[in-house]
């Protein structure tokens, strides 16, 4: 060992490059190794964070106009709206190539029943119900004989719907208010000493009412009917396959003459069916159905987020197991918390409307004032009913009064679409075209070119055609993009690390063994073994390989944060939809986005060095078994060249 040392310090400048040399290449080796581990391991956990969803809409195609009339101006105004001629179902999005984690379909949202449900003392229906100054079911008589194509007075007899809600009350003598069938161009007249039942809206219509009229007459305001164009009287319901079933006994007005028996016959029914059905709205919260949490926007984007306890599970999604995510503010109003059993009783479908726009975001929830009772007027009986628990609970960020139909829905309550076992076909209260907020996907991560591609193919005739589709990753396609590419630039540096660090201990021991042949005869001639003289001329080697691996190592593994530092900010620099984010979510998105540098092991620089150790024992060892087959004798009788 004594006379390798010895060897090497003869030739200071061969030894000093040698040891560069190979510092540089396990430096590589690393750097190229420990570079390939963290694009693949950040790749996996980007598969984790990132979910890439579609939203479906389908496109107005046809425009319409209607007529409403103006009781003050004497006219009609004619409006125009874009809609859609007919209903697109989703089996137009099943083409082949469409490779689905979950495959697009038209959801609804349901309203459940609670008696027990509580809301804020400042709710929009509390306040309604208190101050009767929009859902009010009434019976009224004229003051006089009248047509009511303007402010006429009516006295109240009695409330079947307002402060005391279904229980109805009985009204004082003193009671007017202002009455004019405003949208109505050939409203009925109406008799003094008849009564007549009403719904009746606080809108004051008429402007130069206030102007000629002073004191009680100026500010008991004026009612108008729920327009016959919308009257929630009449009914809405639909067909699964989006057929609007006609209403058996339709109303023109919102309202009808009270006659001797009235409430025994199919009409005085029909209103008595519509008060009960206020009481439910009233006692009603919104039940979003879905397949995964993060197919609902506003987790998606962050804007709602647990708070306590956990999301549900996808096991949990696929098998339609009972339970449930609950707002914030309905679990501390009415008591609720994870683990709780939340009974919930389904009894409408709605799958033309928003949940976060029949009851807002911020808690105040007006329910479904709108067509409530079915076609054979009366009241949607409850067609699923089972308790759920409470596994988790939401806060919703944006907490609007006025949603644009991405938000969480006040009070809203999220369950598995599959546990709900019962049919709604007879309990759509309301259908119409796929939104974005109620038709919904999820693809592969990456895929979105690929999908885009095979949708155009087939999206340019037919139904199709009149479907629009925005697909959301948060920038997952470009930032794999660059881990692609941080991968490829680890291959070219092991590749070239490997294929350096080969080249350079061929040189290398080639100089200290293969070139020490006649050393190797002298020593075998001084008497010593086969076994002695490889220990003399493998330990200089590996002591300079084992030095230069050990650095080398250890400067590729610390080199390699500083390049992924650097190489991250491809994924800084990625742009993603933040439209319905808030700009602290928008910057969490961004963070959640970066490059991780510690998921190596230390471990890596130690086997890497290890390898090239190994490499130099191999090559040493062949170099040699070369020298000790030359003959002693034959050597040192050849002259030195």
């Amino acid at each position: 060992i004594s006379n390798s040392i010895r060897q090497i310090r003869r030739t200071p400048l061969r030894t000093g490059l040698f040891l560069v040399l190979v510092s540089l290449s396990a430096s590589l080796l690393t750097l190229g190794v420990t570079l390939y581990l963290i694009g693949e391991a950040n790749m996996k956990r980007l598969e984790e964070v990132f979910v890439t969803v579609g939203l479906v809409s389908q496109t107005p195609d046809q425009q319409i106009s209607d007529q409403y009339w103006d009781a003050e101006d004497k006219k009609f105004t004619t409006y125009t709206a874009t809609v859609c001629s007919k209903t697109i179902k989703p089996d137009v999005l099943m083409f082949d190539g469409a490779d689905y984690i979950i495959p697009p379909k038209h959801r609804p949202y349901y309203g459940a029943y609670d008696p027990d449900l509580k809301y804020p003392d400042n709710s929009y229906i509390r306040l309604i119900a208190q101050t009767r100054t929009r859902l009010k079911i009434v019976i009224v008589t004229p003051l006089e004989d009248c047509v009511p194509d303007h402010p006429v007075q009516l006295k109240l007899l009695k409330e079947l719907y307002g402060v005391q809600g279904i229980a109805g009350r009985e009204i004082g003598d003193w009671e007017t208010v202002l009455f004019c069938d405003h949208d109505n161009p050939n409203p009925p007249t109406l008799y003094a000493g008849k009564t007549y039942i009403m719904t009746l809206e606080l809108r004051p219509s008429h402007r130069e009412w206030t102007k000629t009229h002073t004191g009680v007459d100026a500010i008991m305001g004026e009612y108008v009917p729920r327009s016959y164009h919308d009257s929630y009287v009449n009914s809405t319901q639909y067909t699964p396959d989006g057929v609007l079933i006609p209403d058996e006994n339709p109303l023109d007005n919102g309202y009808q003459e009270v006659t001797e028996g009235f409430f025994d016959k199919p009409d005085g029914q029909r209103w008595l069916e519509l008060v009960k059905s206020m009481d439910l709205a009233e006692h009603t919260f919104p039940v979003i159905p879905t397949d995964n949490t993060q197919l609902l926007m506003s987790f998606y984007n962050g804007n709602s987020s647990i708070v306590d306890g956990r999301d549900i599970t996808a096991e949990e999604y696929r098998t339609g197991q009972l339970v449930c995510l609950i707002s914030q503010q309905f679990a501390e109003l009415n008591g609720y918390a994870v683990g709780d059993t939340l009974p919930i009783s389904l009894y409408y479908a709605d799958y033309s409307g928003s949940a976060s726009r029949d009851f807002p975001p911020d808690g105040l929830p007006i329910g479904n004032p709108n067509h409530l009772l079915n076609a054979q007027g009366k009241c949607y009986d409850i067609f699923e009913q089972n308790p759920y628990t409470v596994v988790g609970i939401y806060n919703e960020i944006n907490q609007v009064s006025y949603s644009s139909g991405y938000d969480m829905a006040g009070y809203g309550v999220v369950i598995p679409g599959a546990s709900v076992k019962n049919s709604d076909a007879n309990n759509i209260l309301d259908y119409g075209p796929m939104k974005g907020y109620n038709t919904t996907f999820q693809i592969p991560n990456g895929s979105v070119e690929q999908y885009q591609s095979l949708w155009n193919a087939v999206s340019k005739t037919g139904d199709a055609s009149h479907i629009e589709i925005t697909i959301y990753d948060k920038g997952y396609t470009q930032i794999k993009a660059g881990l692609i590419q941080i991968k490829q630039v680890a291959v070219a540096l092991l590749v070239s690390g490997l294929l350096v660090t080969v080249l350079i201990l061929l040189f290398f021991c080639n100089l200290f063994i293969g070139k020490q042949k006649r050393r190797t005869a002298i020593e075998r001639s001084l008497g010593m073994g086969k076994r002695a003289c490889t220990i003399s001329l493998l330990t200089g080697v590996m002591a300079i390989v084992t030095l230069g691996s050990v650095l080398g190592s250890l400067a590729g593994y610390a080199l390699s944060g500083a390049v992924i530092g650097l190489l991250s900010a491809l994924s800084k620099s990625v742009s993603f939809s933040t439209e319905f984010s808030t700009w602290a979510q928008a910057a969490s998105d961004v963070a959640q986005t970066q490059l991780v540098t510690g998921m190596v092991s230390p471990l890596v620089p130690l086997i890497c060095g290890a390898c090239v150790l190994l490499l130099a024992l191999t090559i040493s060892l062949a170099q040699i078994r070369g020298n000790l087959r030359s003959e002693p004798l034959k050597l040192l009788s050849t002259p030195k060249s």
